[in-house]
């Protein structure tokens, strides 16, 4: 299940993990938004791995580690990538 809109991600990266996880959760992005308390914009972002679109390297990884947390995912995969 895609979002509508949604770009298209490598099958291993960091961010097709992080939105495997949300949709096998049967969760929408925005309602991960609001959860974590982050513009939607940021978090479509991740999940493509447009990492240009964020403001640093650190604030990527803490997001990641937020979803993952937020998800109950074990990080190591994702920020492994």
């Amino acid at each position: 299940m895609s979002e509508p809109g949604a770009a298209p991600i490598s099958p291993g990266s960091a961010g097709a993990l992080l939105r495997a996880a949300r949709e096998r959760q049967g969760m929408h992005v925005a309602a991960l938004a609001a959860t974590i308390k982050i513009p939607q914009r940021k978090l479509e972002a991740l999940e493509a791995d447009r990492y240009d679109e964020l403001p640093d390297a650190a604030f990527a990884r803490a997001l990641a580690l937020t979803v993952c947390r937020a998800l109950k995912i074990d990080p190591a995969p994702v920020l492994a990538q």
